[in-house]
């Protein structure tokens, strides 16, 4: 015989399994840590609800308290691989960390380079296991926190980005294609004006070379804007 009380708790496992899927459908891509729910319920009981979730393929557990939706290519039909800056974004919420990544990864992202790194390195101030990710593989490199400067910042990838290409600024045609493409970042819309007022904020703790590189196409753009 069911008992009021057993039939109480199980309307609060549903209301909290529907409402904690309802917030995951909301945001396609994000990969999502038990205390992203700590409003919905009990640790205890967010916990069964991933875990039961998980085991029913309505969520995806990527390591240990990371969990995302998961989704499949449309012409492979496979699952596709966790979202390496939604992991490094819930590790951070996670740790309460500070995360920067590497150059490759974020000249990458900015579409500075077609090389994608297997292994992207981020240095955080916590000290975190790798997380595996398909053929990709997040290691997690404790840093001082005077490598973290520009950690959680708006020009992070900029300035990360620009320390990787450093070499390959020393060619005239390389330094010529990455100055054009900095000044569309620095023109758009709806980021270019912040990066730029994160990078003049933070400008005396970039080194020379990059103060150099930087100074004069702050200024163009920064005119080219007054104009417009």
């Amino acid at each position: 015989m069911c008992h009021i009380s057993d039939k109480a708790t199980l309307a609060q496992d549903i209301d909290l399994r529907s409402r904690l899927l309802a917030r995951v459908a909301a945001s396609a891509g994000k990969a999502w840590t038990p205390g992203d729910f700590a409003d919905l319920g009990s640790r205890a009981a967010v916990d069964k609800t991933l875990q039961r979730l998980a085991d029913a393929g309505d969520l995806r557990r990527i390591d240990r308290g990371l969990y995302d939706q998961p989704r499949k290519n449309d012409l492979t039909g496979r699952q596709t691989v966790p979202d390496y800056r939604a992991v490094i974004r819930a590790v951070t919420r996670r740790n309460q960390a500070r995360t920067v990544i590497d150059g490759m990864t974020a000249a990458n992202e900015l579409g500075f380079t077609t090389a994608v790194p297997a292994r992207i390195e981020v240095l955080v101030d916590a000290r975190l296991k790798p997380i595996k990710l398909g053929s990709q593989e997040i290691h997690f490199r404790f840093a001082a926190p005077s490598r973290l400067y520009w950690a959680g910042r708006p020009a992070m990838r900029v300035v990360q980005a620009l320390h990787w290409m450093q070499d390959m600024l020393s060619q005239e045609s390389e330094r010529l294609r990455i100055r054009e493409m900095l000044r569309r970042l620095f023109t758009d819309p709806r980021h270019g004006q912040t990066i730029r007022d994160d990078l003049r904020s933070g400008f005396s703790a970039l080194p020379i070379w990059m103060q150099e590189f930087l100074r004069d196409l702050l200024v163009t753009v920064d005119a080219d804007e007054a104009l417009r």
